[in-house]
């Protein structure tokens, strides 16, 4: 796990500033605080990515730069132009429908499997998550939100004894995380909470097909979203 702390700052006008501990791997720490930053947006869409305004803010060399930079960009959230340097990509629509099929195909499968084996303990662990989202909305903490929603997602690889899986769903979920926290709107958050306790009911009441088609209804939302896009978001947009 990565150390580094992803903090707000307008200092090298980066939009933040990652405080690196190093004892552990330079590389993996900034890999880590620039997916993160790209993901919940304090990088936008078209921003660049100075390597030697990186090196130098941390005091590093090019190695451990280069190395996170070229990992991002294998995960489509980096594009490199040789001759004129790095940007964050702009949100890729074929790659957001992608991605939502392979999450949804194996969020559906773990949630079948977690419901064979469903208990009050389970119930009661993905409650306490939907209660800490429910918190961390009512003081406007949309990180914390919004890293609750993937642990309440992420339990069911727990519960059906699958956490390897996560690993896949993980890495199509940051192409669509990035999205919604673009284009999302701030009245969803409400609504995402009541999607999750309406899962979880059905899931306390045996009603394992009601619980997935909740869970389906609640993951194809973000069709909803894109059908809702604003001119104004088209920079930030390529199909």
């Amino acid at each position: 796990m990565s150390s580094a702390t992803l903090r707000e700052s307008e200092e090298d006008g980066l939009g933040f500033a990652v405080e690196i501990d190093r004892k552990h791997p330079v590389a993996d720490q900034i890999y880590e605080a620039l997916k993160r930053a790209i993901i919940t947006t304090r990088l936008m869409p078209g921003t660049s990515i100075s390597e030697n305004r990186i090196c130098r803010h941390f005091g590093v060399s090019r190695t451990p730069v280069r190395s996170a930079v070229t990992r991002l960009s294998e995960e489509g959230l980096i594009d490199v132009y040789p001759q004129q340097g790095s940007f964050v990509s702009p949100v890729r629509l074929g790659e957001v429908r992608d991605s939502h099929f392979v999450r949804k195909n194996l969020e559906l499968a773990l949630l079948r499997e977690a419901a064979a084996r469903w208990s009050p303990a389970m119930s009661a662990q993905a409650r306490i998550i939907v209660d800490t989202q429910r918190r961390a909305l009512s003081t406007g903490n949309i990180d914390l939100f919004f890293e609750e929603d993937e642990n309440f997602h992420q339990a069911f690889a727990a519960f059906a004894a699958r956490e390897g899986v996560w690993s896949t769903v993980l890495q199509a979920k940051s192409r669509l995380a990035r999205f919604v926290r673009l284009f999302g709107t701030p009245s969803r958050l409400p609504v995402v909470i009541d999607e999750h306790l309406t899962v979880l009911d059905a899931l306390d009441a045996g009603r394992v097909n009601e619980a997935a088609q909740f869970m389906e209804e609640h993951l194809d939302m973000i069709f909803h979203i894109l059908e809702q896009l604003p001119e104004e978001y088209g920079p930030y947009i390529v199909e």
